[in-house]
């Protein structure tokens, strides 16, 4: 049974206003995890990035092909809301937020004609800018890429991990200057599916498939000296789970693992540099998407069923951890 310090039903019910007066003044939430407001879709293969208090969580993907839609998560008041979609629908590519404007990069992309769809490995770079309120393309990668991870840090974003032709470079975006460019240093165990989180100036490469096989890798890119150094790999071998940095520290859950097909609810934090074991996820998923903010981790989507499975079990479930560590 899930731990709860509030009512899911009876906080959705509040207004906005209430629901961030709430935040602001109602009691602390007890440690441990909480259940948000299901998304209106259910998603594996999304992406994600916060504008503010805002989470977007984009594409995924479903029986039918990639999603263009785009919903909206309110980590305050805990609802959902309608944007404007994608102009394709894409899974399995990188997504992040730099300059108060969200990108998105690589993925497969939905292709092919209504009587034979199809899905096509995409270089395309689409940007949002919510003060305009739409998207357009900007310059594409230098390959595509499927699988990958894009990570803001300053005023760059770093493309790194995936699926594509010599996927083991580090493709770096400009945004100012709407060019990319490719990082002196490649990741050393190039691999798709990783968890990849940015800490203070470091890029941490968590696990993920190499060739047919889940790692517990972890490799940390130092962009302002531009070389790589190895971490503290996991406690065991991931693919498909997800990161996001919390209180100064890295969460890691979920994930799968494809032989045999089995998805894992485990959570593990980053604490002086080593690994140690948290409270895990109410339910065991891989693909979903991760954010940190206002002192909590959120979970999103994803899928119960490993490998074949995944596209029939996709979840709309909302998981918040809140840690007083």
């Amino acid at each position: 049974m899930r731990s709860s310090s509030f009512c899911p039903s009876a906080f959705r019910r509040r207004s906005v206003v209430a629901a961030l007066l709430a935040g602001l003044a109602g009691p602390a939430w007890a440690d441990g995890w909480h259940e948000g407001a299901p998304m209106t879709t259910a998603r594996a293969h999304a992406g994600a990035a916060l504008l503010g208090e805002d989470l977007y969580v984009v594409g995924g993907g479903s029986a039918s092909g990639p999603r263009a839609l785009t919903e909206v998560y309110d980590t305050i008041g805990d609802i959902w809301r309608a944007d404007v979609a994608l102009p394709v629908g894409l899974e399995q590519f990188g997504m992040a937020a730099s300059g108060g404007r969200i990108y998105v990069a690589g993925g497969y992309a939905a292709g092919g004609t209504r009587d034979a769809p199809m899905l096509e490995e995409s270089a395309a770079t689409w940007v949002f800018d919510r003060a305009v309120g739409g998207w357009r393309n900007v310059a594409p990668m230098p390959a595509p890429r499927v699988g990958l991870a894009l990570v803001a840090i300053g005023d760059k974003l770093y493309a790194l991990g995936g699926k594509g032709n010599d996927a083991a470079r580090v493709f770096v975006y400009d945004p100012a200057a709407d060019t990319w460019s490719v990082a002196r240093a490649s990741l050393p165990a190039p691999r798709s599916d990783a968890a990849i989180v940015a800490l203070g100036h470091d890029i941490y490469v968590i696990g993920g498939l190499e060739g047919r096989a889940p790692s517990a890798r972890v490799n940390i890119l130092d962009t302002d000296t531009g070389t790589w150094r190895v971490g503290p790999p996991l406690p065991a071998p991931r693919e498909g789970h997800v990161a996001a940095v919390l209180g100064g520290k890295i969460h890691v859950t979920g994930g799968q693992s494809l032989s045999p097909p089995k998805t894992f609810a485990d959570h593990f934090v980053l604490e002086g540099g080593a690994w140690v074991k948290a409270a895990p996820l109410p339910t065991p998923r891989h693909a979903a998407v991760a954010a940190a903010t206002g002192g909590k981790l959120f979970v999103i989507g994803g899928s119960p069923g490993a490998g074949v499975f995944t596209v029939f079990t996709q979840s709309d479930a909302v998981d918040i951890y809140v840690s007083g560590k």
